[in-house]
């Protein structure tokens, strides 16, 4: 561009300094490009001047210099970068939307148009963003150029580990290509010199000696101002003898990402020739905490305690319960009685009498009782079989290792999950005898019930969450409580994306639902951000004894038709009789819950109303001839039937035995994909379909620890933990939560 004003090569007497250079082509160029390259542009030029300049030179050998001229590379910007779990991402951009006036800060003079504030990425600018969030991990990031036009960028941890796993793999392709590493390699975030940078649940950076891929990145990253975000800037067992050493462990590494000068980074002693800098960096750093901080502060010196307290004091803002008035939740130890099977006992009673020394003989009642494998042939188990073959210490051997079998935990689970059930309908019935519940209502009270002069004036919605810090074991008792309660009353959080987390935590909370109705079935699509094109309910296609060949909604099987059935039919049956064993020993009208259960080919006994007020009426044959039936037809008859091309067109006439029919199954798949748009279908889809709200009384929460970090819950009114949790710290901050 700057070859036309005038060519190269330049005299002396044209562009006397860089400077004049720089500033001939930023006049030129303003206009014609785009503001973003004329900043790179000066950037390159001030690096370009710097290194002219001899009295540079030890300031590039120095780390800080070093680490200073890298960043005056960087393009500088004004924006906040917060960097959040996943599972928080939609609370913050929620949060955001309520306690920001976007509109303020938009550049728009009259007030509309708010876009180029805030960005979540994944999602897009928050002005257009639709709740829940339409997150999408895939969606690439934005340019660093595009980044710095805004004031807030929201990023997940999932996005960060996957910056530096790119960068990893960007290092590997350029010393292979031998192209520059410092440029190739860097992803868009750390070609910011940001403004702020925050860090929700901060205590991750510092939780592992060993840094994650999350904190790799994080600690990277360049900017003016650092901020952790955390309620448990140290964790861990508070009764284990080294917690306050992991502890101060803990706290230098949270130094480390905010560049204390002493403690967080080195100022001197590099060796330019000594690999590994970095480390060499972060050791030394750790070196001078040991003695100033650690040591003394273990061996109770009053010099490690003031050293410790004057650190805290210029980096730390703390808060308070007390500052914020939360109330105090009310702890109960749930008790319950679990009875040992008749077939253990007699399994451990026998084996006691009977078995003497011989340590073949209990490990065989062991493997009885279902102690693992791995147990059974550890040297560890052998030697206590010996030293406790005698006596009354033969049966609490015996007995100990079946409580810590998969089937004694199956039992315990049974037991917590049906005390949380009838805990739970007490409380829901305890609040319908109150008056019922007042979920807007300004007399509704916001904090908990704290003692019992005020629970009967409680009269919040019941919100339940079930916490477990182990994933099977919270997903065992989830299997119990769905036996007594609707899937719409409960909600998981125990895994998938951060689309799918938002949508059920706003279930959770609003207690409704939102997602289109099919015109064609009457199926219900969830919205979870996502794009709805084509309905997801399942349909079957059938076939009945005449040939005739036709689409059902699954509700209509009555029951699978077993081999009883199936042999006095005298002939009515089509297809193969189900065996009860496929359906795990449920009865054979369970049959059409999971799609797990059925095969092609399978006797049913079906349905066939055509007016059943249970369903949506179905479109006219004129109808469909409309919308491309006959279409349909041809592909389904050239495929044999054995395509996805179908349509869910009027059932036969039965007459008097509509409601029991017996057909055969074909095959089945999702409505969508029957009435294929791009194959023949030319009536209404789901984009046609406005967005409707439905309401659910979604009162449970299933909520893994992995999963829990930062949520707010503060309208929970119950809390349920699964294990108890060791750490105190961590504790307060679940009960906290809710």
């Amino acid at each position: 561009e700057v070859a036309d004003f005038p060519p190269p090569p330049y005299s002396d007497r044209r562009f006397p300094t860089v400077g004049a250079f720089e500033a001939f082509v930023t006049s030129k160029m303003k206009g014609t490009v785009p503001a973003s390259t004329i900043d790179l542009f000066r950037m390159k030029v001030v690096a370009f001047k710097a290194g002219l300049d001899k009295r540079n030179r030890r300031l590039f050998n120095n780390p800080i210099g070093k680490r200073m001229m890298l960043e005056r590379n960087l393009i500088p910007a004004s924006t906040n970068l917060i960097i959040v779990p996943d599972a928080l991402l939609e609370h913050w951009a929620e949060q955001i939307r309520r306690h920001i006036k976007i509109e303020v800060f938009a550049d728009s003079i009259d007030g509309h148009g708010c876009e180029g504030v805030v960005y979540i990425d994944g999602v897009g600018d928050i002005s257009t963003a639709r709740f829940p969030l339409n997150h999408n991990s895939s969606k690439p990031m934005l340019s660093q150029f595009e980044l710095a036009n805004y004031l807030i960028v929201l990023v997940p941890f999932s996005r960060i580990e996957e910056q530096n796993y790119m960068r990893k793999r960007r290092r590997n392709e350029d010393v292979i290509l031998g192209t520059d590493l410092s440029t190739a390699s860097r992803s868009p975030l750390l070609r910011l010199r940001w403004f702020r940078i925050i860090v929700d649940e901060g205590h991750e950076l510092g939780e592992h000696e060993a840094a994650s891929d999350v904190t790799n990145l994080i600690n990277d990253l360049a900017s003016e101002r650092r901020w952790v975000m955390s309620g448990t800037p140290t964790t861990g067992d508070e009764d284990s003898p080294d917690f306050t050493a992991k502890g101060l462990d803990q706290l230098q590494r949270l130094l480390l990402f905010l560049r204390h000068p002493k403690y967080g980074m080195s100022c001197d002693g590099q060796d330019p020739s000594v690999k590994h800098k970095r480390e060499l960096k972060k050791e030394l750093a750790k070196s001078a905490w040991n003695d100033d901080v650690k040591i003394p502060f273990l061996n109770k010196i009053e010099s490690g305690r003031e050293k410790l307290y004057k650190i805290l004091h210029e980096v730390m803002v703390m808060h308070k319960k007390e500052d914020i008035n939360l109330p105090k939740p009310i702890f109960k130890q749930g008790e319950v009685t679990i009875f040992i099977p008749p077939s253990v006992q007699s399994t451990i009673v026998d084996t006691v009498h009977s078995a003497g020394n011989d340590t073949a003989a209990y490990l065989e009642a062991m493997a009885n009782l279902g102690v693992s494998g791995r147990r059974l042939v550890s040297e560890e188990l052998r030697r206590e079989i010996e030293l406790k073959c005698k006596g009354s210490a033969r049966f609490d051997l015996l007995l100990s290792e079946y409580l810590g079998t998969d089937s004694f935990q199956s039992l315990v689970d049974e037991k917590q999950a049906q005390y949380i059930v009838e805990a739970v309908k007490r409380e829901r019935s305890e609040l319908n005898a109150r008056g019922g519940s007042i979920p807007d209502d300004s007399n509704a009270p916001i904090t908990a019930a704290t003692s019992s002069n005020n629970v009967a004036c409680d009269r919040r919605p019941i919100k339940v969450v079930v916490y477990s810090q182990s994933h099977s074991n919270l997903l065992s008792v989830a299997e119990y409580i769905y036996r007594s309660f609707q899937a719409e009353n409960i909600a998981e959080l125990t895994e998938g994306k951060i689309a799918d987390m938002a949508y059920e935590l706003g279930r959770f909370r609003n207690s409704y639902k939102e997602g289109k109705k099919c015109r064609i079935c009457g199926g219900w699509n969830d919205y979870n951000g996502k794009k709805l094109i084509g309905c997801r309910r399942l349909l079957m296609e059938v076939c009945d004894a005449e040939g005739r060949t036709f689409l059902i909604e699954p509700e209509r099987v009555n029951r699978a038709v077993g081999q009883v059935e199936f042999n006095k039919s005298n002939n009515g049956a089509v297809g193969t009789p189900v065996d009860m064993i496929r359906l795990g020993g449920a009865p054979l009208s369970d049959y059409r819950i999971s799609h797990k259960n059925w095969q092609v080919g399978d006797s049913l006994c079906i349905n066939a109303r055509g007016d059943h007020p249970l369903f949506q009426k179905r479109w006219s044959h004129n109808q469909w001839a409309a919308y491309g039936s006959d279409r349909c037809m041809e592909l389904a008859e050239k495929d044999n039937f054995q395509g996805r091309d179908g349509f869910l067109g009027p059932l036969p006439d039965y007459e008097e035995r509509c409601d029991s029919v017996h057909v055969k199954l074909n095959k089945w798949q999702v409505c969508g994909k029957f009435h294929g748009k791009n194959r023949w279908y030319l009536g209404p889809t789901l984009e046609d379909v406005d967005l409707e709200k439905e309401l659910q009384d979604v009162f449970i929460l299933l909520l893994d620890a992995k999963l829990s970090h930062g949520l707010d819950l503060s309208f929970v009114t119950h809390l349920f933990l699964l294990e108890p949790i060791d750490d105190a710290a961590l504790l307060e901050q679940v009960t906290s939560r809710a």
